[in-house]
């Protein structure tokens, strides 16, 4: 009769045990994929940071392997082709985005990716195995850019919208199946942020040479262009030296101690191309701009000066250097 009794008492709390829901949080909710990254840098190379999704259930004891965990994008501040994207938040005007690729797994294998479309990413049981009674997941989360952008420098931010739906059992045993099911959707929010800068990766300029002439005033007039590969956007300028034998402010190109004076002017103006003050040549204002943003070019003319005195026979030459100011 004892026996009874006790088994009674025994199946009455079990059936009385209450476990309530899990909680999701992020170990991280605002990550950051880098405070300084250049543009070509994030053009050319993905950059990475890592958060956890933390799941705490109730612990109990089970052997079942129905539990699953599946993650979901359901919204983000910005989407481009179905990935969430940052923006810039210091000039709402501009529209350039940064996608982010989601993952599950590192190295965003493409079967680990969320995007707005697909059905998530999920844990199964064998990835939840935890020690016996613990029901404290912790999942790693992978966010990557995704290469091939073409942005102007800033701070960029992206706002994630998450739901975290979970099947987890909380009391059962092999033979008799799961007895008290926890599951739920959880909403989460993620916050990625990144601030791009301003680099410059290539100055081009050309060889000049006026031939041969038997007067100063008999040599063509030439024409060429610099070109400079810097961030869209970027507001620099760009000087031309006075040369390695300069007279005043005037261009000479020198055979010995024998001089032959020169210009360089900006597009078929005038106006000389210089090194100091409004000689120098903005950005803004350069003659073409690629259709990237990245390459502006700056047409320009060189001539020999025709009222000079011819120089005695030669061979005449001078070095410039182009630098840009920021």
């Amino acid at each position: 009769m004892r026996k009874a009794i006790l088994l009674l008492i025994v199946l009455l709390g079990g059936i009385n045990q209450a476990w309530s829901a899990c909680t999701a949080s992020l170990s991280n909710t605002a990550p950051s994929l880098g405070a300084s990254v250049t543009s070509f840098v994030l053009n050319s190379t993905e950059q990475g940071v890592t958060t956890n999704l933390i799941l705490q259930c109730d612990s109990a004891l089970s052997l079942l392997t129905n539990d699953y965990v599946t993650l979901t994008l359901t919204g983000a501040s910005n989407i481009v082709t179905n990935r969430a994207a940052m923006k810039r938040t210091d000039d709402l005007a501009v529209t350039d985005l940064i996608p982010l690729k989601l993952c599950g797994a590192n190295n965003c294998p493409a079967n680990s990716e969320v995007t707005s479309t697909n059905t998530g990413y999920t844990w199964n049981s064998s990835m939840l195995l935890t020690l016996l009674g613990s029901k404290r997941y912790t999942l790693p989360l992978y966010l990557r850019t995704v290469t091939g952008q073409t942005v102007s420098a800033g701070p960029y931010q992206a706002i994630l919208n998450l739901n975290v739906y979970y099947s987890i059992c909380a009391v059962g045993t092999i033979l008799t199946g799961c007895s008290n099911l926890q599951s739920g959707n959880l909403p989460l929010t993620l916050t990625v942020n990144m601030t791009v800068t301003n680099d410059c990766t290539a100055i081009s300029a050309p060889n000049l040479n006026f031939g041969s002439a038997p007067l100063a005033k008999n040599f063509p007039t030439l024409s060429g262009s610099v070109g400079v590969t810097c961030t869209k956007g970027y507001a620099y300028t760009v000087g031309i030296s006075n040369g390695s034998n300069p007279s005043g402010n005037v261009r000479q190109m020198a055979s010995g101690t024998n001089r032959l004076s020169y210009e360089i002017y900006k597009g078929t103006t005038t106006s000389r191309w210089g090194a100091v003050g409004a000689e120098r040549w903005a950005s803004a204002a350069s003659s073409a701009v690629s259709t990237d943003g990245l390459l502006r070019t700056y047409n320009f003319t060189a001539q020999v000066l025709p009222g000079q005195n011819t120089p005695p026979g030669g061979t005449y030459s001078d070095t410039l250097l182009v630098d840009l100011a920021f």
